[in-house]
Parts: C-alpha cells; sequence; structure tokens
C-alpha cells in the first residue's frame, strides 16, 4: 500500500470509527469548515474552489461561515455526484444569497473566471488519495489558482500541483508541510476497535476476482480430545473473509460425523493426535504454495508427539501464522523469535500470556498491561492479541482496544 492510499484509509477509519461513537462526519466536517475561516478572517474577498468530495464539504462549510462574517465570497463548484456530506452542505449554501455561486462544467468556463479582485483563494477541491494525472477542468483550475498572486489555501492535502501558503490538515498530518488542527474526532476513534478497522482490514473485491485471490487458510487443530474446535475456527476464516479454509486434523475429527461442505479436509497420517509426520505433511504443501496462512492450536491437545509438529511447524513455515489456544502451551520466546514466518500473530488470555511470557497481570492496571504486551510485541516482532473483557491488540509500535466483549464469550469456541 502507498503512502497516499495507506493516509486515505487511515481518514477513512478515523471517520467511520468517529460516527460509530456518535460524531457524525457531517458534525466533523463543520468543525473544519470552520477553522479553515478562521485562518481567512483578515481577507474580504474570497474565492472557493469546491470539488465533489468532503474536501469540497469542508470548502462549503467554509464558504458559510465567511457569508456570516460579512465576508465577500464566491464558490466555484464542480459539477457532478457529490458526496452525501458535501451535498447536505451544498443545499444549504444554494439557499445562502449572500454567497455568489459559479458552476464549473469544463475548462472553457475557467477561462472566464479572473481572481484580480480577490484577496484569498481556497483550494477544497480534491483531498487525500488522488492518483494519476489530473483531469479537466481540474488541470485548468491548477494553472488558474496558481497565476494567483495573493494568499492560497488548501484544504487537508493541496490538489497536486498547487503551491498553497497554507495547508490546514485534520486530526493529523496529510502531508510535509501542512498545519494540524483538531476537529474534533475522539482519543477512543483511534484507541478502540471500531468499524472504521474492519475498513482497513477488508481486502476490496473486485469484479473479476478470482477464487483464492481473498486468502487460502490452512486450520492446524483439533484431536480426539477435541473434535469440534477445528470446525468453529475454519468456519469463523471463512466467515472473517478468507474465500478458501483447509483444514488440516487427525483422522477422528473427520469421522466424527462432523460435516461442511464449505471446509477443505486435508487428511494426515495420524487417527488421534497431531505427529511429527503430520507436519511434515503440512510444511511440504505449505513450500508448495497451497496457503496464505496458518491457524495453528485449536483442540490439540499438549502431548509430547503434538509438542515436536507444533515446534517444527511454528520454526519453518514461512506464512503469517495465527497461535492460538494449545499451541501457545508448547512454544516458547526463543522459538518464537527463531520461526521463519513472514508475521505472527499470538492470541493468548491471559492464563496462557503468563504461561508463554512468566509475567502474571492479575494485579495489574490496564495501561501496565497495554505497556506489557506493546513491549512483548515489540521484543519478538509479533503482533499480540491479549484476550479479556477488554481485548488489548499491539504490533510493538501503537494498540488498539477492543471494547466489544461480554460475558457470553467464557462460552468455548
Amino acid at each position: 500500500m502507498d503512502s497516499i492510499t495507506k493516509i486515505q484509509k487511515i481518514s477513512k477509519a478515523l471517520d467511520i470509527n468517529s460516527e460509530y461513537l456518535g460524531v457524525s462526519s457531517l458534525l466533523l466536517m463543520e468543525n473544519a469548515g470552520r477553522e479553515i475561516a478562521k485562518r481567512l478572517e483578515k481577507f474580504s474577498k474570497i474565492a472557493i474552489f469546491v470539488g465533489l468530495g468532503n474536501n469540497g464539504g469542508d470548502g462549503l462549510v467554509a464558504a458559510r461561515h465567511l457569508s456570516s462574517m460579512g465576508k465577500d465570497v464566491t464558490i466555484f463548484y464542480l459539477d457532478g455526484k457529490r458526496s452525501k456530506e458535501n451535498e447536505s452542505n451544498f443545499k444549504i449554501v444554494e439557499k445562502l444569497t449572500t454567497i455568489e455561486k459559479i458552476k464549473i462544467r469544463d475548462s472553457k468556463d475557467i477561462k472566464k473566471i479572473s481572481l484580480q479582485d480577490y484577496d484569498a483563494v481556497v483550494d477544497a477541491l480534491l483531498g487525500v488519495g488522488v492518483k494519476g494525472d489530473l483531469r479537466e477542468p481540474i488541470k485548468s483550475i491548477v494553472s488558474l489558482i496558481n497565476s494567483f498572486h495573493g494568499f492560497k489555501l488548501s484544504v487537508d492535502v493541496p490538489t497536486p500541483g498547487i503551491k498553497p501558503d497554507l495547508t490546514l490538515s485534520f486530526h493529523f498530518p496529510k502531508t510535509k508541510e501542512c498545519e494540524v488542527v483538531s476537529i474534533g474526532i475522539p482519543r477512543e476513534a483511534e484507541i478502540y476497535a471500531g468499524p472504521g478497522d474492519v475498513f482497513l482490514a477488508l481486502k476490496k473485491r473486485e469484479k473479476d476476482s478470482h477464487k483464492g485471490d481473498f486468502g487460502k487458510v490452512i486450520v492446524v487443530a483439533g484431536s480426539r480430545d477435541y473434535i469440534g474446535a477445528p470446525y468453529l475456527v475454519a468456519k469463523a476464516s471463512l466467515k472473517s473473509g478468507a474465500d478458501l479454509a483447509f483444514l488440516a486434523s487427525p483422522e477422528v475429527v473427520f469421522s466424527s460425523g462432523f460435516k461442511d461442505p464449505n471446509l477443505i479436509p486435508l487428511h494426515l497420517s495420524s487417527s488421534d493426535y497431531l505427529s511429527l509426520e503430520d507436519g511434515e505433511i503440512i510444511l511440504k504443501r505449505i513450500e508448495n504454495g497451497n496457503f496464505d496462512v496458518m491457524v495453528i492450536g485449536n483442540g490439540l491437545a499438549t502431548n509430547k508427539k503434538t509438542k515436536k509438529a507444533v515446534k517444527k511447524l511454528v520454526r519453518e513455515s514461512r506464512i503469517p501464522c495465527v497461535i492460538d489456544a494449545d499451541a501457545l502451551k508448547l512454544i516458547d520466546e526463543k522459538l518464537i523469535k527463531n520461526s521463519k514466518a513472514e508475521k505472527i500473530v499470538l492470541t493468548p488470555h491471559r492464563g496462557e500470556f503468563e504461561k508463554l511470557f512468566g509475567i502474571n497481570l492479575k494485579d495489574k492496571r490496564s495501561s501496565e498491561i497495554v505497556e506489557i504486551v506493546m513491549e512483548k510485541a515489540r521484543d519478538l516482532s509479533v503482533t499480540i492479541l491479549l484476550k479479556s473483557y477488554q481485548d488489548i491488540i499491539s504490533d510493538g509500535k501503537e494498540f488498539k482496544i477492543n471494547n466489544t466483549g461480554n460475558p457470553g464469550m467464557t462460552v468455548g469456541g
């Protein structure tokens, strides 16, 4: 993911999480527009170039606030389908006779515009996420704005090619040279996991996508003692977005009567518990490129032969690996550090965390636990999801708290 796309997606995720917390996109847009207007208080005659997205919506709000201050405001707006929030604010501005409104249909309209009498110009055209060459009439607007010798302000990020005197970025910097202002995005939108984080995690499904493009998961799980666990994990993989889920389990799991046509069985040599020979079979399939990620541990049990298999798989598998349940009891920090896996996600509950790391979290404050989880994740170069009534998730650089747990989660599986 390139830096522009990353910034665009993070901004979108924060907006979604804010909405989830009750702070609407319209309220954030209102605050953004007010901040823009504040930076233009000393100017009398202001031109605002308004795009079709939320960046343009910020410009429309700014126009309304500037007009209420008694400023002479003109908006030059693009013709086309607007974002929902942009449309809401455009309908308001349409009713305001104190704001002059000029529609831009094509580059011919740009030639009719003179900025000679204006003190300031606002670029609220495109915002974050613009890629490729500019098209008309945007290209001509950029040339027009650059020919203007007064004060130029860009909203959030400059439209490519525009050289503003000030870029006003909201909540966090979107470009190297900018002033960052708060628009009321709650801190909780960053700290707590919400639907915006799901938006960040899920890959967009294109029309020409093929089977397997969204992940092939191998679930190494189950034993004579725990027959249902592997099915629950594999079905959860499909439900969370994977295309294909393969089940690598001892034969007793497949002969138990559990059937699901959505899951693909990978038959192993053992009848009851995962063995070292099974580990070799799985590794060979992984090396052949059959899978994108491995989930290991659920219902495996903890006998000696299973321990050897788990250690071999965690140490030698090169694909990303999610380690849960019994597998966490069969490995140690040294093995994790020496693993060849591209990425590792550890998902212990507090008891498993203590067994793996020798740290009792019982009397620790929440802030202390966050620091401990971050430190361990950083030391091992892994992601840790510490399961509790509040899950703590960290890759060692940042953390999230998942606050959606409930007492029903105490049920096995």
